[in-house]
């Protein structure tokens, strides 16, 4: 059953409704063809098998369900070429690398991207409710905060 989501601004993006949400960490590693298993916790019901994977500016790749982006073109359909919103969505195109997951549940990820945001063998992804994020190991150590707690984040989010 789809969850109803409360978005802000600066917040990650979320539509209207997601199928699948995405929590917790893993530690994987790159097969040689450049594959990575996805976390069978985030295989349940609605579970997308195409995904969409993009470089971030943080230094690691998101990796959205492939009705995410989907549903961002589909709004701006009707607007007209020239629509400067539109515009801007057209520029991600380039950039976005579509998967499908395999028979063993693992996605494919080109060498351009994982070098892009400097991906080595081992992996972390993280669980960002609606997409996750692919980490190198020592990047996502660098700039993890130390005193994380529940109450904290909650607290600095107004919630």
């Amino acid at each position: 059953m789809a969850q109803k989501v409360v978005s802000c601004s600066e917040c990650s993006p979320m539509s209207d409704s997601i199928k699948q949400v995405y929590t917790d960490t893993f530690e994987h590693t790159f097969d040689e063809k450049g594959r990575l298993t996805v976390p069978k916790e985030w295989r349940g019901e609605g579970f997308e098998i195409m995904l969409d994977v993009v470089p971030s500016s943080k230094g690691c790749l998101k990796v959205y369900p492939g009705s995410y982006f989907a549903s961002k073109i589909q709004q701006l359909a009707t607007n007209s070429f020239d629509d400067p919103r539109r515009r801007q969505l057209e520029r991600l195109a380039p950039l976005i690398q579509r998967v499908r997951t395999d028979e063993q549940n693992r996605i494919s990820i080109k060498d351009k991207l994982r070098k892009q945001v400097s991906l080595t063998k081992s992996a972390i992804l993280v669980g960002r409710f609606d997409h996750f994020e692919i980490w190198d190991v020592k990047a996502l150590k660098a700039d993890a905060p130390e005193d994380l707690t529940f109450e904290k984040v909650m607290r600095e989010a107004g919630l």
